[in-house]
């Protein structure tokens, strides 16, 4: 095999292995849905409202990372969402009711986090489950703000799920106002599917006539686009990179909002990832020497606000951009696997690179083809070793 197509494959090894394994996101969409019968039950107090729960974030857009170390945790992002307007509840109530509710069930109650959060509610999981979850209490926006996104070009089809949530330090926070903050993970969700629209739907069939399946059998959780991938190695070099300064580690929102803008359907991960890299800072802008990274669906929101307030973090950001960059010319322009991979590792972390770099050119010459049980788009051609996605 190639020098090129080697580095390929070990770079989608390496994002098989940092992704959450089949296991652990069935576990915790089970865990999620449970929550939300819990909250939905016929006899809840909540029922009235139509509570719906979903996630939001990089578990639902395909871009979860594996911590780092043992010790650390997944964070599942969710939405709970009640029909009900700002006239009829304050943010404060909103999240009491939410709160009562769960606390109501005897496992809940003893799994909730001590501390309220700022936003959301956690429900910490245990038995070696590695993930907790934050559950975000929400209301439907109201139509006069969705006619005002669709009045700057906000499509309607994305600028219907906007949605209110609540905010301990907002202002308001115990009154009845229109003012709430706001978000939207659904049209921003749909906003970035479109951004990888041709991969996504070219792998999902290839999955389907694999599997002799219908297309819409094919769960969303197989699909991985040279996007999706390229947002999870971008996540894992920031979080060794940043190790020593969490302070200033770029918040994930900027890094895949950034990189989809960036994206151009290319199907090669190489190609897709060296001008993802190349082009993400050209998506940054500056408006009366406010550094702006808006949100998509809502331009009202700029994702670089906190940069204002800490210019270090625009100054680190623009740095740790030139290091992956030089990681991936180096990558590139070498000519043993062997040598690449031992620079990677204090880019990527050593476990994972050692899995996903663990073979050479006499091991690539061998005509076993093994199917992972993650994706089983990806083919490893590998009769000493195969990989397999870890399921922990």
């Amino acid at each position: 095999m190639e020098y090129r197509q080697q580095v390929n494959k070990a770079l989608e090894n390496l994002t098989d292995n940092i992704d959450i394994s089949e296991t652990r996101y069935k576990e915790a969409e089970g865990h999620y849905k449970a929550i939300g019968e819990w909250l939905g039950k016929d006899d809840s107090p909540l029922a009235p409202y139509s509570p719906e729960i979903y996630p939001q974030g990089s578990f639902r857009l395909g871009t979860v990372v594996k911590p780092i170390s043992d010790n650390d945790e997944y964070d599942i992002d969710l939405v709970c969402q009640l029909e009900l307007s700002k006239q009829e509840v304050t943010q404060k109530e909103l999240k009491q009711m939410i709160g009562d509710r769960l606390k109501e069930n005897k496992k809940y109650v003893q799994m909730l986090d001590k501390k309220e959060g700022r936003r959301c509610w956690t429900i910490q999981y245990a038995d070696g489950a590695q993930f907790h979850m934050d559950i975000l209490p929400t209301i439907p926006e109201e139509t006069v703000f969705i006619e005002s996104l669709k009045g700057i070009g906000i499509p309607a089809e994305w600028a219907k799920y906007a949605i209110c949530l609540t905010d301990k330090t907002f202002w308001n926070y115990d009154q009845y106002d229109d003012d709430w903050p706001r978000s939207n993970p659904r049209g921003y969700a749909a906003w970035f599917k479109e951004r990888m629209k041709v991969q996504y739907t070219a792998r999902r069939k290839m999955i389907a006539d694999s599997m002799r399946a219908g297309i819409e059998d094919v769960p969303e959780y197989l699909v991985k686009t040279p996007l999706q991938r390229s947002i999870q190695l971008l996540k894992r070099h920031r979080d060794i990179a940043f190790l020593d300064d969490p302070d200033n580690r770029p918040i994930s929102i900027i890094i895949t909002t950034l990189a989809a803008l960036a994206y151009n359907n290319q199907a090669d991960l190489i190609e897709a990832l060296t001008d993802i890299v190349k082009q993400m800072p050209k998506y940054i802008k500056r408006t009366n020497g406010i550094v702006q990274i808006l949100n998509p669906v809502n331009p009202n929101e700029n994702f670089a606000e906190k940069w204002q307030e800490n210019p270090d973090k625009e100054t680190k950001f623009m740095a740790w951009m030139i290091k992956v960059q030089a990681d991936l010319e180096a990558m590139i322009g070498g000519d043993n696997i062997s040598k690449v991979s031992e620079r990677l590792k204090g880019a990527f972390g050593t476990l994972a690179v050692t899995n996903a770099f663990s073979f050479g050119d006499a091991v690539y010459a061998g005509t076993v083809s093994v199917v992972t049980n993650k994706h089983p788009e990806t083919i490893i051609r590998n009769p000493i070793r195969p990989w397999r996605s870890n399921e922990y």
